[in-house]
């Protein structure tokens, strides 16, 4: 069976460094086939989480204590980046791209945590699983065959890894190269005033803060906590 040959092939990359910084991006390109109308009945729209088909396909075991932690960290990272305040506060595009770019914002958080100790590192990959395989099985549900999804996988890379070497230089290096980086990538589609820019930096590192406090017990129990979307917007400090 075709699909069950093309599953098997993804899979058998999911350890390979570059699909992990493939894995992210397979919606972005997608979204580009869908039409500005359809945009609402797609079915990766607001990011679908489908339990039900990772489970059946065994991405999801209920039994496995581990991936059950990786699927509920996978599912309250993409509950925050849905928050509307993001979109009708900070300027966040509400579009495919938009929502998809905020994920990788809260992405970037999540796993610049778990690589801080050895022992969430397995974790972080099962949480590159689930992710891979939701994002899978939203784009086959948008249609998209397997030929195409391995174009995307590819095309994607590049653009992924830029932006998470982006964010981290700017966490390193100050309010200023952070705020460059997210107007750059999360508000290329939708230019933001400087408060909200500003907000959104003050997020970013109040969100590193909050997980850095957060006990590793806690995270491989699957329990996740995002600061408050902020209202006003945060002075660049150096």
């Amino acid at each position: 069976m075709e699909l069950t040959k093309a599953i098997s092939q993804l899979k058998s990359l999911r350890n390979c460094l570059e699909f992990q910084r493939w894995a992210h991006d397979i919606a972005g390109q997608c979204w580009g086939d869908v039409a500005p109308g359809n945009l609402r009945h797609s079915a990766c729209h607001g990011w679908n989480v489908n339990e039900g088909v990772l489970l059946l396909f065994g991405w999801l075991k209920k039994k496995d204590r581990k991936q059950s932690a990786a699927f509920a960290l996978y599912t309250g990272m993409v509950g925050q980046a849905r928050k509307s305040e993001f979109y009708t506060r900070l300027g966040v595009a509400d579009t495919m791209e938009g929502r998809f770019d905020l994920i990788l914002v809260h992405a970037f958080v999540l796993f610049r945590r778990l690589k801080k100790d050895n022992e969430s590192r397995e974790l972080a990959q099962e949480i590159f699983d689930v992710m891979f395989s939701d994002l899978d099985q939203n784009m086959r549900e948008m249609g998209i065959g397997d030929v195409g999804i391995l174009k995307r996988i590819r095309k994607m890379s590049e653009s992924y890894h830029g932006r998470i070497v982006a964010y981290e230089e700017g966490v390193q290096s100050g309010a200023i190269e952070l705020a460059a980086a997210l107007n750059r990538n999360l508000y290329a589609d939708n230019e933001a005033s400087d408060a909200q820019l500003m907000a959104m930096v003050g997020y970013v590192n109040d969100a590193l803060a909050h997980l850095d406090r957060q006990k590793t017990e806690e995270l491989h129990n699957g329990v996740i906590h995002f600061p408050a979307v902020p209202e006003a917007a945060v002075a660049p400090t150096e």
